[in-house]
């Protein structure tokens, strides 16, 4: 998006001499300082959904069940990625009974990462957790990531591959085959010490999320990835909790096809974000904090 800008103008006679020009103020930059009027919860779930009219509503019922337990207000934003089912109209039936149910629909599929990252941005909690639409994950996982996050962690993410004795991972042997080749590759590239980064479950804290997400630029299915190392080169630690996971049919994920093309892009991350510094995340929460004040 072209960068927006304003400048003040005084109006004066023809015959006054001309002051010199005002500085122009970034439109943008001048926004990435303030927080949305809305009222602020302790919690904002994305869930990005395509095509998800039957795998979503249980976990939406089961999102809902769980908040509706704890001490923590919340706000469910569900981002209809150009779906060509009834996913919109799945979520306008939870919207009408529950008002912390929220739904942005896409005209047309963008992807994954567009969806994540246009939910995140439009979130007003103090911690944002995205979440994938089949339930793989079951939501009491949340406590396991919101403790890290509690004890004054900024990013957390669960964790397929964690060994723990207290979590199981049900998944298909290729699936699991094809998922460490890949993430083998990751570590070699970009992110030597985490074991999963494609686990759709993290959490993030306000300024984190914020902060990574308007700098992302994968639409697709890797965005994880580049989420994870704008993190560390911006000095943000990420934690990584071991979590159950159950893999449900129906994943849009084409396991050769997009892990071609994931792997295309790890290359590719490595320059788009190689001037991304630990001071420009400092300079970006002073600004953020200003701007609440």
């Amino acid at each position: 998006m072209n960068d927006l800008t304003t400048t003040a103008t005084q109006s004066q006679s023809p015959s006054t001499q001309a002051s010199p020009p005002q500085p122009q103020t970034s439109l943008n930059d001048w926004l990435d300082g303030k927080e949305a009027t809305a009222r602020q919860v302790d919690l904002s779930v994305v869930v990005p959904a395509y095509n998800e009219e039957r795998r979503l509503p249980p976990t939406l019922i089961d999102m809902i069940d769980y908040f509706d337990k704890q001490s923590l207000s919340y706000e469910i934003i569900v981002v209809d990625d150009g779906s060509r089912d009834g996913t919109g109209e799945v979520v306008r039936k939870f919207e009408r009974v529950r008002h912390q149910v929220k739904l942005i629909q896409l005209p047309k599929n963008q992807g994954k990462g567009h969806a994540v990252r246009l939910g995140v941005l439009n979130t007003h909690g103090k911690t944002i957790l995205f979440a994938d639409a089949d339930g793989a994950t079951p939501i009491e996982e949340f406590s396991r990531l919101y403790s890290v996050i509690t004890s004054g962690g900024e990013i957390a993410i669960g964790s397929r591959a964690l060994a723990s004795s207290d979590t199981r991972v049900s998944t298909s042997v290729h699936r699991r085959l094809l998922g460490r080749i890949f993430n083998r590759w990751v570590n070699t590239v970009l992110l030597p010490d985490i074991t999963d980064t494609q686990c759709g479950f993290k959490m993030f804290t306000r300024e984190a999320a914020r902060f990574v997400f308007k700098l992302q630029r994968s639409d697709r299915f890797s965005f994880d990835v580049e989420l994870l190392y704008i993190a560390r080169k911006a000095g943000i630690a990420v934690r990584e909790v071991a979590i159950n996971w159950t893999n449900i049919p129906g994943s849009k994920v084409n396991l050769v096809v997009d892990s071609l093309k994931m792997l295309r892009d790890v290359l590719r991350f490595r320059v788009l974000h190689r001037g991304v510094t630990p001071e420009q995340y400092s300079e970006f929460k002073s600004i953020s904090r200003e701007g609440k004040s």
